[in-house]
């Protein structure tokens, strides 16, 4: 793990209120804080209630006030796995997702492909990424899912020591392949059922193809009686508020 990671660890956990800055607690008072969590894997939830779960990794982007504006329009929600190290200059996009019923999630600060095989510099990726989540919008992360997928025992024993249940999904469109609007929809909605938990993407690599193709993909999940959630809600967890 390169040093400037972990002095810049440091600089974020002083920057937090109540860690060595007045930070933004009172912007923030009336937003959720953190949630319960009781698993330490999960990759779907339960199907009672007919709720699924949609997730988009590596917020914020281009793309990512169009996709929440979205969701908005259409009553959805949804949970938005961040990369620390792109926040900077969207604190208020962050916190307006937050007030919305939206939930941020931790995708590491960096978004190493070799983040599985980093040992100590595993958990030093995931506290830094928790603390750049709690400093921007003062939500400390619930979930954790690994860059690219590559998931060993190590690093969810890492992440779950970091206070995440590590969440993976169940329905994978490949929008990162861009391969069009439409393939994107029938690749949700044809894997679509209650309890599962949807991977998209809020990057370039995606070409806007998944805002695209979003309007559709939820008016094709309510047309089949499904309802979205957040993960943390899909498993059964709650939003806590105050620091206590």
């Amino acid at each position: 793990m390169p040093r400037a990671l972990g002095l810049g660890l440091l600089a974020l956990l002083l920057a937090l209120p109540g860690c060595g800055s007045a930070g933004s607690s009172a912007a923030t008072a009336d937003l959720p804080t953190g949630c319960t969590h009781h698993l330490v894997f999960a990759r779907e939830g339960p199907a009672a209630g007919g709720r699924i779960a949609l997730s988009f990794d590596d917020t914020p982007s281009p793309y990512t006030e169009g996709i929440y504006q979205t969701l908005l329009r259409h009553h959805d929600r949804a949970t938005f796995f961040v990369i620390g190290n792109r926040i900077p200059g969207h604190e208020a996009l962050l916190r307006a997702m937050l007030a919305s019923g939206m939930e941020l999630a931790n995708h590491s600060y960096t978004h190493p492909r070799d983040l599985a095989t980093q040992g100590e510099g595993a958990s030093l990726e995931l506290q830094a990424d928790n603390a750049a989540v709690e400093q921007a919008a003062g939500f400390r992360p619930c979930l954790f899912r690994p860059p690219y997928g590559v998931l060993t025992p190590e690093l969810v024993q890492r992440a779950k020591l970091a206070g995440l249940t590590t969440a993976k999904w169940t329905v994978d469109p490949a929008d990162w392949t861009h391969p069009g609007a439409g393939a994107i929809r029938e690749g949700v909605l044809s894997g679509a059922r209650a309890g599962a938990i949807v991977i998209m993407h809020d990057n370039t690599e995606t070409q806007g193809q998944t805002l695209e193709a979003l309007p559709s993909i939820l008016e094709g999940l309510r047309a089949r009686g499904l309802h979205t959630a957040t993960i943390s809600e899909l498993l059964g967890d709650r939003l806590l508020y105050g620091h206590a």
